[in-house]
């Protein structure tokens, strides 16, 4: 499996577009890695995790590769929240907007709050909608083409019930976790009951060198996620573990994030990272 980082910054992405702090200024500066777009990634070029407005930019920049949206089939989303699920830029699926054959449709998975906003967009539409809701149960697996995609409940905002994904295919296991602080403990339980090993596990690292553990993550907690992981051999030293989604607020920027992260062997994601298990 090929997990291409499509962005990896939070809802204010880096620089965030009205701030003057010394991360955001830094990273207009320095540019390249710094920069970072709100979170979205791509597997095997065929499962999109989350929709943030920043997808377009994602399509056209050529140079990271990986997606095609016109061709993927399957949008898991981890919540409502805009720099995660921006559902107007969907319109642009429907008749006018696309003038080549029928647009196929798109099955986007995801909580009640996500339901609502997708449905709001289409009541606006005078065509048929292009886009499919699926409601994602945690913990019951869905079967996306040859993809086992099994959401789990996240530790993130109150009054929504927000997720992260588990991926299975070919042998391979990997858990895409941001927005979310610490495991809930029933995520602990369904892992230790299903025996399950990750060989590659993508972790929120909003705060960074900061400890939250309640909405988002910073490297005290990732490693304690690690910690109780490699505790019920869900991972061991040959899991990849990368950090992702970033806010201007933790502090840093790429180099010195990877400074911080190196001695713990985390891998710090930026736009147009591919890992492979």
């Amino acid at each position: 499996m090929k997990l291409l980082y499509l962005g990896t910054g939070a809802s204010e992405g880096i620089p965030a577009v009205f701030c003057t702090c010394p991360v955001c200024l830094e990273a207009r500066k320095k540019k390249g890695r710094n920069i970072r777009t709100r979170s979205q990634a791509v597997l095997d070029g065929r499962i999109l995790f989350d929709f943030p407005p920043d997808s377009y930019s994602h399509y056209i920049t050529s140079g990271f590769s990986g997606v095609d949206l016109p061709a993927i089939r399957r949008l898991f989303i981890t919540h409502s929240h805009m720099d995660h699920f921006y559902p107007d830029e969907l319109e642009m699926r429907r008749p006018v907007f696309v003038a080549s054959k029928p647009v196929e449709t798109l099955h986007i998975y995801g909580n009640r709050a996500v339901e609502k906003k997708l449905l709001s967009l289409q009541e606006k539409e005078t065509s048929k909608p292009c886009n499919q809701f699926h409601y994602a149960e945690p913990f019951i697996p869905i079967g996306a083409d040859e993809y086992r995609i099994t959401p789990l409940p996240a530790l993130h905002a109150p009054g929504e019930e927000c997720l992260f994904y588990m991926a299975e295919f070919d042998g391979k296991t990997l858990l895409y976790a941001h927005d979310t602080g610490f495991f809930p403990e029933q995520v602990w339980e369904f892992f230790s009951k299903i025996h399950v090993y990750f060989d590659l596990v993508s972790l929120d690292c909003t705060v960074g060198i900061h400890k939250d553990g309640g909405n988002h993550m910073g490297i005290p907690d990732c490693i304690d996620v690690r910690k109780v992981l490699q505790s019920m051999n869900a991972a061991d030293d040959k899991t990849l573990f990368v950090l992702n989604h970033f806010s201007h607020n933790g502090g840093l920027n790429h180099d010195a994030l990877c400074d911080a992260a190196d001695k713990d062997d985390f891998i710090v994601a930026y736009d147009g990272l591919e890992v492979e298990v």
